[in-house]
């Protein structure tokens, strides 16, 4: 309607503009003056009608301006989906990943496999595809510093709550977080379970906790003189100096998230962390991206199981890109007057965590070594009391690894990842980023693990050293390929060779085992991720 009046005052106007021809012609006539005259009064009664519409406008935008910050903010895209309050105190996301696997095991033939092997010693594995990850996760803030989390688990043969915490952020150098999380100890778990250069982690994360049901207070210190980088979630790879203090449930190495979400006994496990950046903003570009820190945990576990006859209650130790169990303490070694043997957690355990990382452009490098140490208590479970035989071991493991990567494509290498500078679109030229990976990583068992602990006429192994091994090393090769910052295609190879782990029972009295190594493990693996 404004446009309407808008175009007839146009009109008008233009009429007025002939007024003097038509005032010429007014000394023949009155008549052309009378309607110029007319016009004029309609010019002005159409100049107030707009007048008065402009305002209602103006007032109604005002209005539509005023609701429209106070209404809230729905964002939909490559992050996921993010509902925002119009003051923007308060956020949720909703996120997600999906992660296809393919494996395929090469010289695993059964005609290669020496005396007593089988696919639990590393023959005729069978290639397999595998839903390695679907998660689903609402993440968020409230109140501007109370963060959020919580993460399910759809992937495998049960669904399994992941992450549950909640993270109040009011001073950034004295946080809390409280609930279910990772604990600050293995840099590879650290980092975000579909950021990582390899279908699998290596093995110093298999000597850490996984998740656990904890309280933690963490902080995060800027350089002095620049301003702190507001980090995501309670670990921070972002400032300075950051570092985490836990007190957690406890659930022994490697424990499936799943099953550490109640807790029956009174020990409790003391996690803690620092982690710095000390070139941060030096003008050292080349070693800008240096992160050095140390980790460590301690516990005192009271008989908490690990194997119980048949049955291993703490995770197996298994090959990385493979995932295939070469050490699982269900194996247990020969005890004579053996009924229901066991295997508990019954003392000091205790892990140290060296770790470092360091990017710069397109390179990258990684590293971490584990000092672990737990008491175990294994017993023959003989019928009598008389017959009943216990040991004790202070069984020391150790694993590290070192990690190489390079962006082919020349992007920045992160440790949270890579992201092309276009993403994949071949009719433009884009063809994404591509980053080349390799590794190496190894673990060694406490060979008391699997000496004889009694006598020769009273025998008495923790393990079976023809089930279990006693070393590991790998040595991997991978191709990344980001069709954006959603989508990631992997392959990796991966040669893992054993010390032990191998062979059979038929040895001597004194001797009960003829021990060999386990085949080496030679995997093909391949995986399509989203994640959103």
């Amino acid at each position: 309607m404004l446009e309407r009046l808008e175009k007839r005052v146009h009109e008008l106007e233009q009429k007025l503009a002939a007024q003097p021809a038509a005032a010429k012609d007014a000394k023949q006539g009155g008549g052309a003056l009378t309607s110029a005259s007319g016009d004029k009064q309609a010019l002005d009664d159409l100049g107030r009608k707009v007048r008065v519409l402009e305002r209602k406008f103006e007032v109604e935008k005002e209005v539509a301006t005023d609701n429209a910050k106070k209404s809230p903010k729905f964002e939909m895209g490559s992050d996921g989906l993010r509902f925002t309050s119009a003051e923007g105190d308060h956020t949720v996301r909703l996120r997600g990943s999906l992660q296809g696997d393919a494996k395929v095991f090469m010289d695993d033939n059964a005609r290669n496999a020496p005396s007593g092997s089988n696919s639990a010693r590393g023959n005729n594995i069978a290639d397999r595809f595998e839903l390695r990850q679907a998660r689903l996760w609402l993440e968020g803030t409230l109140w501007k510093d109370i963060d959020f989390k919580i993460m399910q688990e759809f992937g495998g043969s049960t669904s399994s709550l992941f992450d549950a915490y909640i993270d109040a952020n009011y001073l950034p150098y004295a946080a809390l977080s409280v609930g279910k999380q990772k604990t600050p100890l293995s840099l590879e778990r650290l980092q975000g379970d579909a950021d990582g250069n390899f279908l699998e982690r290596a093995y110093p994360t298999y000597l850490a906790s996984n998740r656990e049901v904890g309280v933690m207070l963490h902080g995060s210190f800027a350089k002095p003189g620049y301003e702190l980088e507001k980090r995501s979630g309670p670990v921070d790879f972002k400032n300075f100096v950051s570092y985490q203090l836990g007190v957690f449930n406890g659930s022994g190495d490697n424990t499936s998230p799943a099953n550490v979400t109640t807790d029956t006994k009174d020990d409790k496990e003391f996690v803690g962390r620092i982690f710095a950046h000390p070139f941060q903003h030096s003008g050292v570009d080349i070693l800008d991206g240096l992160g050095v820190g140390i980790a460590g945990s301690w516990e005192q576990p009271m008989n908490r199981a690990v194997a119980s006859g048949t049955t291993a209650t703490a995770a197996s130790l298994v090959s990385p890109i493979g995932q295939n169990a070469f050490l699982n303490y269900a194996n247990q070694g020969a005890r004579a007057n053996s009924g229901t043997s066991t295997i508990t957690a019954n003392g000091d355990h205790y892990r140290l965590y060296p770790q470092a990382y360091w990017y710069y452009g397109p390179y990258g490098l990684l590293g971490e070594y584990v000092d672990s140490s737990q008491k175990l208590l294994a017993s023959n479970g003989a019928a009598t009391a008389a017959t009943t035989v216990k040991k004790t071991i202070q069984q020391d493991n150790h694993a590290w690894q070192i990690q190489a990567s390079y962006v082919l494509t020349g992007e920045d290498n992160t440790f949270q990842s890579v992201k092309p500078r276009a993403p994949f679109d071949p009719s433009a030229g884009n063809w994404g980023a591509f980053q080349v990976v390799g590794r190496l990583s190894g673990l060694t068992v406490d060979k008391a693990s699997f000496s004889n602990l009694g006598s020769t006429n009273s025998q008495f192994y923790l393990l079976d050293p023809t089930k279990s091994i006693q070393k590991a090393n790998s040595f991997a090769v991978g191709l990344n390929w980001f069709l954006n910052k959603n989508v990631r295609i992997m392959t990796d190879f991966e040669r893992t060779s054993f010390t032990g782990g191998g062979g059979t029972g038929a040895g001597t009295a004194a001797s009960p085992y003829r021990v060999t190594d386990r085949p080496s493990e030679n995997v093909w693996g391949t995986r399509f991720q989203l994640v959103f």
